[in-house]
């Protein structure tokens, strides 16, 4: 078994569910418990993982053997460009967190109700094959889900109203070490408030 595949889902685990059990891993894997107890105890020798078959987690050496990438948005209609992004995101790192945005936000920020609830777009977005593990944002404040993440990586979608200078900024003030990618749009640039427009 891969031992990068099994670090990145341990975290995945963690960061999606809150515990990142020993059976919840072999599903994820599509492995049997044996090889898996196997593969999860050499890593223990080599001291990358840590914790019980009831809740695994990653020590320091395990986490900086994965590269985490970040993501965020409200991710309404799922759309091609969503995916575009999606996918540019995932090359960038091993494992892809991505954070929906909080219906609360949707309304401050774009004056309308959101299409679907925070929890249909949270697991739509689950669904997704290139998304390792997705989680609601914090109210208020993008950088205390940040520091719960704690990712190396953040992609900015190309519409994204964050700088991000001021991103790199802040995330090492809050002692994370991290860089922040803007990402190219499609070739053909779809948004969900065009999408809406055009339903309306």
């Amino acid at each position: 078994m891969n031992e990068k595949r099994i670090l990145g889902e341990i975290f995945a685990l963690k960061v999606a569910d809150g515990r990142a059990t020993q059976k919840a891993l072999c599903a994820r894997l599509g492995e049997d418990a044996g090889q898996v107890e196997k593969a999860v105890s050499a890593l223990r020798a080599r001291r990358l993982v840590e914790g019980s078959p009831r809740g695994l987690r990653l020590t320091d050496k395990g986490r900086a053997k994965v590269k985490v990438v970040f993501i965020g948005g409200s991710f309404e209609l799922i759309h091609p460009g969503h995916l575009h992004t999606i996918l540019q995101a995932k090359n960038l790192g091993d494992v892809l967190v991505a954070v929906v945005a909080r219906d609360t936000t949707i309304r401050r920020r774009k004056h309308r109700e959101p299409i679907t609830t925070e929890n249909e777009r949270l697991n739509l977005l689950s669904s997704l094959r290139a998304v390792d593990a997705a989680m609601l944002g914090v109210e208020g404040d993008i950088y205390v889900t940040l520091e719960k993440v704690k990712p190396d990586v953040v992609a900015l979608g190309y519409d994204q109203y964050h700088a991000e200078e001021e991103i790199a900024k802040e995330a090492a003030r809050r002692g994370m070490r991290l860089r922040v990618f803007r990402l190219r749009p499609a070739t053909t640039i779809i948004k969900t408030s065009k999408i809406i427009e055009a339903l309306s």
